[in-house]
């Protein structure tokens, strides 16, 4: 764990040297979105850090997303109440 641990730090290490001048310039509603992007990013690293048995990003959104999908494939079919 540590070594999966040091080689995560390494990579952003590596992101905030490559992207530093452009994060420290950003503002407001940009910053909101390079952070935004970056949460899935922190999951995935969590999961293989830790190890853990968590779900893989495709199969979160999958759970997630599973119900909204099916109502508007299901509505865009002529199958809706609208």
């Amino acid at each position: 764990m540590i070594t999966r641990l040091g080689f995560s730090v390494v990579l952003f290490a590596a992101l905030a040297v490559a992207q530093g001048a452009a994060i420290r310039k950003m503002r407001g509603k940009e910053l909101a979105a390079f952070a935004l992007l970056l949460l899935p990013v922190l999951y995935q690293d969590a999961i293989y850090v830790s190890q853990a048995h968590w779900p893989s990003l495709p199969e979160l959104m999958g759970v997630l997303l599973k119900t909204p999908a099916t109502a508007l494939d299901r509505y865009l079919s002529g199958g809706g109440n609208g």
